[in-house]
């Protein structure tokens, strides 16, 4: 009776010889005659496995074998893995890891993780919200990161980053590229997270409007993107003669390395908050080893791209920055941060401080977040302040800009600060803000006669480096908010097209962000504007381009209309205007 049981219970039992089946089915029956058939049935199904399906399978797949087996090997990976992404249950997987099957579950697992074939499943797998805490894919990332040369592949896998081990491992190798790259490296995401960063402001008053997107904009404007080292558009360094940063490796990471990189590096850091801290942590420890500034632009770049994703630092950023003897103004900063607001007791207990004899770092005022909220409150803003606000702001702002600190590295002692342009800096924010703030509140028709009046003062303040980054934003969101304007009449936009231009010609780091700005405006439709009407608002546009490329930008303006025409973004009409002016200036500078 066992006997016979034993053989109605293998796996597959139904696929023996029917001799046998026979056999043991009479013998349970003869046991037990009244259910004895039950029995034998319901042992069957129990013990089916679906191998007869699998061997049909095989069968079909034999038909394909001619004399290229590895085709035939692809075609049932591939028939297998998409069964494996379709049904894969992870309750079913833990099974696997029970003490008794632990040892073959290795085993076979060491095996598989050797075909890239299945290490990508695994990775498929992982990437589904499902199986974002399995244990079975949790114990395959470190079968996958016993060997360095697949570390590579896990920089992509955020199940792999809850391991800490392989989490180091993993930023070891995002790091080195970068490093290794120095001030050269490209990222589109500094770009629409400092020159570009929206706070999430409170007020009601305050206008909002979305920018286009990145994986919109990636592959518009890739070629002109800014790089990291484009933060010194606003901060002055403490010294610009220092050697840049080299390695061994500089020699064999490319840029294009280091911009891969990049993203992976960014999403590591916003992965999670233990991630973050512990990613500023090693870049806090660098940035004291390292003479070139490549380790600061990577802080401030994670920080701001957890700014934009709405993720609160304001801790982590307050306490890493080397002031932890002010704790007041810490806490002001701190929130300021959280608030995403320019606070007013928070403001001013940073006024007070930094207008001591010993303020705190400046460090603490180069965040991100509060760099763009003190630029839009002077700048890009119709909102009304009282005249100690705009003291205060343009204080801050200033300092934030133009003041120059030396640290020693290893104490974090101040060695000097220099302050002494703070107040000619804050004289031209002023004058600027003034302008800027009537033009916001100008509109129909005598916008054109006042702003041509005083647009030469304007001009004249773009000189001063955190003038020309407020006056950026101030002329981006002119023209997302004054479009009715422009409509009713495209003489009140020249104003705004040669505040542009200057800032092209001024300051040399803009340049890629007024390339995206433009390219956002150029790519995107207006409506309710008349074709004709449209049509010259695009030409006056690439009149912008062209003069962008004439002040030294020229493969990324070229690359990013050659990506526009491709991408059926713009007219044909428009480029053939773009390739006639350019003809035009290449001419006029070879007569």
């Amino acid at each position: 009776m066992e006997k016979a049981k034993a053989v109605l219970m293998k796996k597959d039992a139904i696929l023996e010889h029917p001799s046998v089946l026979a056999e043991a089915i009479d013998c349970i029956q003869y046991n037990n005659p009244q259910t004895g058939h039950d029995l034998a049935e319901e042992l069957l199904v129990e013990s089916y496995q679906g191998a007869i399906e699998f061997l049909f399978e095989l069968g079909t797949w034999l038909t394909y074998i001619d004399e290229d087996a590895q085709s035939t090997r692809n075609i049932i990976e591939s028939v297998v893995k998409e069964a494996i992404l379709q049904n894969y249950d992870r309750s079913k997987a833990i099974t696997c890891l029970t003490d008794e099957a632990s040892a073959d579950t290795m085993e076979w697992l060491s095996q598989m993780v050797e075909s890239p074939t299945w290490r990508q499943t695994i990775y498929n797998l992982a990437q589904h919200p499902r199986n974002e805490d399995c244990p079975f894919l949790s114990l395959s990332m470190p079968c996958i990161a016993v060997k360095e040369s697949l570390i590579g592949e896990l920089v992509s896998v955020p199940l792999a980053w809850n391991t800490l081990g392989i989490f180091l491992k993993c930023v070891i190798y995002v790091l080195q590229p970068l490093l290794a790259a120095g001030d050269a490296v490209k990222d589109q995401t500094f770009m629409y997270s400092v020159a570009f960063l929206q706070p999430k402001r409170n007020t009601t008053s305050s206008v909002n409007y979305s920018s286009v997107s990145h994986s919109e904009m990636g592959p518009v404007n890739s070629e002109s993107l800014p790089s990291i080292d484009d933060v010194k558009g606003f901060v002055s360094t403490i010294d610009e003669e220092r050697q840049p940063y080299s390695s061994e490796a500089e020699s064999y990471f490319s840029n294009d390395t280091a911009q891969d990189m990049l993203t992976h590096f960014l999403e590591m850091g916003c992965h999670s908050e233990h991630g973050y801290l512990l990613l500023q942590s090693i870049l806090q420890c660098l940035a004291r080893r390292m003479k070139s500034h490549c380790a600061h632009h990577l802080i401030w770049l994670l920080e701001a791209e957890a700014s934009r994703r709405g993720r609160d630092v304001s801790r982590y950023t307050t306490y890493l920055c080397g002031a932890r003897d002010y704790p007041d103004s810490m806490d002001a900063m701190r929130t300021i941060l959280k608030e995403q607001d320019l606070v007013p007791d928070a403001v001013l207990q940073l006024e007070e401080a930094y207008k001591r004899d010993a303020p705190p770092p400046v460090a603490l005022l180069r965040q991100p977040i509060f760099i763009a909220l003190l630029a839009d409150a002077l700048f890009a803003s119709a909102d009304r302040l009282l005249t100690e606000q705009l003291e205060q702001y343009a204080f801050l702002y200033s300092y934030t800009a133009v003041v120059v600190e030396e640290i020693e590295p290893t104490t974090e002692r101040r060695i000097s600060c220099i302050r002494t342009e703070v107040d000619d800096a804050k004289r031209e924010v002023l004058e600027a803000s003034r302008i800027c703030r009537q033009w916001n509140n100008m509109s129909g028709s005598g916008i054109s006669l006042r702003a041509f009046r005083d647009l030469p003062s304007l001009l004249k303040c773009l000189s001063c480096r955190p003038v020309s980054f407020g006056v950026f934003r101030f002329v981006r969101f002119v023209f997302h908010t004054k479009r009715v304007d422009f409509e009713l009449n495209l003489d009140t936009m020249k104003p705004y097209c040669i505040v542009v231009n200057e800032l092209a010609e001024v300051n040399e780091y803009l340049r890629p962000s007024l390339l995206a700005f433009i390219t956002e405006l150029l790519a995107s439709s207006v409506e309710g504007m008349e074709d004709l009407s449209q049509l010259e608002y695009k030409r006056m546009l690439v009149g912008l381009f062209v003069h962008l490329l004439s002040c030294g930008h020229v493969l990324p303006v070229i690359n990013t209309m050659h990506r526009l025409f491709l991408r059926n973004r713009v007219d044909v009409s428009i480029v053939r205007y773009f390739v006639t002016e350019l003809i035009f200036i290449f001419f006029r500078r070879n007569v």
